[in-house]
């Protein structure tokens, strides 16, 4: 893992149900005898696994059209996992 001297402060904003949702999760894992989870770390994770998406992102136009292609992605990489296209 990179250290924390290499990390860049990235202010983001995102509507309160997504806000409500990470800090429903975070609180989750700790209920359940996990540690809370912070938000920093649920969107660094969700960050991480996007990038080992086969992600196009050949002229997006819009946020909407971003996430259409991100669950065309995970939907291509289930099927290569599934039929062992991929390691």
């Amino acid at each position: 893992m990179e250290s924390k001297a290499d990390y860049r402060r990235v202010p983001i904003t995102m509507p309160r149900e997504m806000y409500t949702y990470m800090l429903k999760i975070g609180t989750k894992s700790q209920e359940s005898g996990g540690k809370k989870l912070q938000i920093t770390w649920i969107v660094r994770c969700a960050l991480r696994v996007l990038m080992d998406l086969p992600l196009d992102v050949t002229g997006v136009m819009s946020e909407e059209e971003l996430q259409s292609r991100i669950k065309e992605a995970c939907k291509e990489k289930k099927e290569k996992l599934i039929t062992g296209g991929i390691t």
